[in-house]
C-alpha cells in the first residue's frame, strides 16, 4: 500500500531546490526532458501521490529515492501512462514530455510508451493475461495477430515457462509466481 505520507514529494522538491534556482536561464528551461507540475495519482479516492513538482533533464541522470510504499513506482508509472491499465487510477496536474502534455486525449499512448520505459529491478507484470504479456512488445512493434501465438510459445520456451503455464496463458500474469514472473 502507498502511503498518503508522501516521501516522494519531499524528496522531489529537495532535489529540485538543491538543483534549481529562481534565476533559472532559458538554456535550462529548454533543457527541462520531462516535467511534473503539481501532479497527484488517485487510487479511487485515495490519494497516493500528491501534488509532485519535478524536472528532470535532458542528458541528465535521475534518481528517484524513497523507502518502499512511497510512490516512486506510482510516479514513474503515470510517466509513460501505465496507470492507465489500473482500474479507479487517476492522476491530476501536468506531465510534461518535451513540453508535450502526456494526458492530451489526442496523444498516441503506444507512441509514448516507445519512448519512455521502465525497467524495475522485480519483476512487474502488466494486469493482463501471461499470454498478453508476453505478446505486448510484438503487439507494438506491428506484429499480425495471427504470429503471436508461435511467438509467445517461443518465448516461453526459450525460457524454459512453455510446460509450466502453457494451459495458463489466459489466467492474470500476476498470479504466476515471482521467478516466473521475472
Amino acid at each position: 500500500m502507498i502511503t498518503t505520507e508522501n516521501h516522494l514529494k519531499t524528496n522531489i522538491k529537495k532535489h529540485s531546490e538543491n538543483t534549481t534556482n529562481e534565476n533559472q536561464n532559458c538554456e535550462d528551461i529548454k533543457n527541462i526532458h520531462i516535467e511534473a507540475k503539481q501532479t497527484s495519482i488517485w487510487y479511487q479516492n485515495v490519494e497516493a501521490v500528491k501534488k509532485v513538482d519535478m524536472s528532470i533533464y535532458k542528458g541528465n541522470v535521475t534518481a528517484i529515492i524513497g523507502p518502499s510504499g512511497c510512490g516512486k513506482s506510482t510516479f514513474l508509472r503515470a510517466i509513460n501512462r501505465m496507470n492507465d491499465l489500473i482500474p479507479g487510477c487517476h492522476v491530476t496536474g501536468n506531465i510534461s514530455l518535451n513540453g508535450n502534455d502526456i494526458y492530451n486525449s489526442l496523444l498516441d499512448v503506444v507512441a509514448l510508451r516507445q519512448k519512455v520505459g521502465m525497467v524495475f529491478q522485480k519483476p512487474n507484470p502488466f494486469p493482463k493475461s501471461i499470454f498478453d504479456n508476453i505478446a505486448y512488445g510484438p503487439r507494438l512493434l506491428g506484429i499480425k495477430k495471427n504470429q503471436l501465438p508461435e511467438i509467445v510459445e517461443t518465448s516461453l520456451k526459450q525460457a524454459a515457462l512453455w510446460d509450466e503455464v502453457k494451459d495458463r496463458l489466459q489466467h492474470s500474469a500476476i498470479s504466476i509466481s515471482g521467478g516466473q514472473q521475472q
